[in-house]
């Protein structure tokens, strides 16, 4: 309404009057900032000067105490008051000091501890002029080793790192002396059996005494409530995992898009440890060595549910890429589930960084640990690092891929999964091999599965009582034969006499099968040969065997009419100027190829596919 209100106004000037109201405009509006920062800084905390950061704690830290008394912490000006406080203290050394129940206790400990103080020693703290006078870079409180520090990057005076991490000690020294100005009960006794903000100081108190009374470093409610919420984060645990898996189960049948069951109850697992830290942080509000106990577990156990939620986020998108890549055949490994595991580590170790940071931990010599034993942890970690550059360069090779048959070495197996370490095949016996990347890499590795067709060959005895008509007439009807088969390459088809073994005629049988799979393969092997087998029946010849086996088991000789018939066969081929040797001519080649229909018309594979 204003900017609107403006514009009217300046639309009605004359144009040399607007740069003059836009000037003024600008100067108003500084000036109204200028004197909002001036009202701001009268409510920040001053900590120029051991005095003023002295006084600056004491203020602000009275009303974040009476905010927390009335059950009122949550209201700006608590929030406002805490916040300063805490400008006037340096955390670094704390643990959780994110956290309002750690920051709470140490901001109890200090005002306890101030107020037992002799009131004349606080009044010598140095103020802002004697600090430049005297150059002043610390000053202790009397008697004690508190310390209030300069900082050496902003030049402004807080309770030193040191001095907060002791609170706790320094409490116990002085908690037996009075307080010097007025006799109160004692603050941070009212906080150890104090619930936090979640919970009501009306409820507490309205239990039995004997619920107030301190076990250790706790009171009896708290130790029950702690039970009671352990308890029930894992019954809810134990119930998430149930579900994940009973909507893994339902929805099996269906795209692998539904089977989210395992992510959904991690999502829930780790909704419900945020629950219950939130209830044992700001409700329960157990203090000291045990809050800090349980705080790193639950910090612990949220890391480990998260980073198994990101891994199993980072594996289910690159299964759902895989799946759609194969065109739903499903897929056990690829590359993008190994780019996905290494993803979503680099994301654990940024998280784990942060969870170390948020501990309380400071993570600068860890890394000037790991910039010392550069060298040595570089060493350690070579053979890690050949075996996943080797498993990469795997993948990005494309030699291999899941489900293939391969032979390397002199063995035999499919391809079941190329991890990150290693290489797992399944040999031919069933059994599991596990190679190393780096020396799977340096192998020799002869992918069957790559070949586009698959060769056959044999060398056939015959009888050396064969003829030489009959012989070339086995070598036409065997080499027409494999050139009419549909599943035979044309070329080459080799049908060869190749030589005179002992007692036998050996002719050698080369062709190529149009096919990659293994039982495709034997199936079209065991057509030719049968196909063989029937031209050398009617060729009438015999195979050879051995000699002690044609003695004693006196075999029948060669048919006479079976030899007649095959020399007035070749004589044919001679007076037709057909004779097919070395081999048939490119037009009966032509003619003849892919005559033979396979599988008969009677397989019953043939009838199942028609059906």
């Amino acid at each position: 309404m204003l900017t609107r209100v403006w514009r009217h106004y300046c639309s009605v000037l004359p144009s040399k009057f607007r740069l003059i109201s836009w000037l003024n405009l600008m100067m108003l509006l500084w000036l109204c900032s200028a004197q909002a920062l001036a009202n701001n800084e009268q409510h920040l905390a001053d900590i120029r000067s051991p005095k003023a950061t002295l006084a600056s704690f004491v203020h602000f830290s009275d009303i974040v105490i009476q905010h927390w008394l009335n059950e009122q912490l949550s209201q700006s000006e608590a929030q406002h008051a805490l916040e300063q406080t805490l400008r006037t203290m340096d955390l670094s050394l704390v643990a959780n000091r994110a956290r309002t129940v750690v920051v709470m206790e140490r901001v109890v400990l200090l005002r306890e501890i101030i107020a037992r103080m002799d009131p004349a020693s606080l009044a010598d703290a140095p103020n802002v002029a004697e600090v430049n006078r005297n150059e002043l870079t610390s000053w202790r409180l009397s008697q004690t080793d508190l310390l209030i520090s300069q900082s050496a990057s902003h030049g402004q005076f807080r309770f030193s790192a040191n001095t907060v991490a002791q609170l706790p000690r320094w409490y116990r020294q002085v908690s037996a002396l009075p307080h010097v100005q007025e006799e109160r009960a004692d603050l941070y006794q009212i906080f150890l059996v104090s619930p936090g903000p979640l919970f009501s100081k009306q409820l507490i108190d309205s239990l039995p005494s004997s619920f107030s009374q301190l076990y250790g470093p706790l009171p009896a409610w708290q130790w029950l409530a702690i039970l009671l919420v352990m308890f029930s984060c894992k019954l809810c645990i134990q119930v998430c995992f149930m579900l994940g898996r009973r909507w893994n189960d339902r929805w099996q049948q269906k795209s692998i898009k539904w089977k989210v069951g395992k992510l959904l109850a991690l999502v829930a697992i780790v909704i419900i440890l945020a629950v219950t830290r939130r209830v044992i942080d700001d409700g329960i509000w157990i203090t000291g060595q045990v809050y800090q106990f349980f705080s790193s577990s639950f910090l612990i156990g949220q890391f480990f549910f998260i980073s198994w939620l990101i891994m199993a986020t980072f594996n289910y998108i690159a299964a759902i890429l895989v799946f759609k890549k194969h065109q739903g055949r499903h897929v056990d490994s690829s590359l993008l589930i190994v780019l996905a595991r290494i993803a979503g580590g680099l994301t654990i170790a940024l998280l784990g960084i942060y969870v170390i940071e948020f501990m309380g931990v400071s993570i600068s010599p860890i890394l000037a640990g790991l910039g010392v034993g550069g060298l040595a942890v570089a060493l350690a970690i070579r053979p890690v690092l050949e075996n996943v550059i080797n498993g990469l360069t795997l993948y990005a090779d494309g030699g291999i891929k899941i489900g293939e048959l391969c032979r390397y070495g002199d063995n035999l197996g499919t391809i079941e999964s190329i991890g990150l370490r290693s290489t797992r095949i399944r040999t031919l016996e069933r059994s599991l091999i596990t190679i190393p990347n780096s020396e799977f890499a340096n192998m020799e590795v002869d992918n069957l599965e790559r070949r586009d067709k698959r060769r056959m060959e044999h060398v056939f005895r015959f009888r050396s009582e064969l003829s030489q008509d009959q012989l070339r007439l086995l070598l036409v009807n065997v080499r027409r034969v494999l050139l009419q088969h549909p599943m035979l390459d044309e070329d080459p088809v080799r049908v060869r006499f190749m030589g005179v073994g002992e007692f036998a005629y050996l002719i050698n049988v080369v062709v190529y099968i149009k096919c990659r799979d293994t039982e495709e393969f034997m199936a079209v092997q065991e057509d030719v040969l049968f196909m063989v087998m029937r031209q050398v029946e009617l060729v009438g010849a015999q195979l050879a065997f051995s000699n002690q086996y044609q003695f004693a088991g006196k075999l029948a000789a060669i048919d006479a009419q079976h030899k007649q018939k095959a020399t007035d066969t070749v004589q044919q081929w001679h007076d037709n100027h057909n004779f097919p040797f070395p081999d048939f001519s490119a037009e009966y080649r032509y003619e003849i190829t892919d005559t033979i229909i396979y599988p008969a018309n009677t397989a019953a594979t043939r009838q199942k596919s028609q059906g």
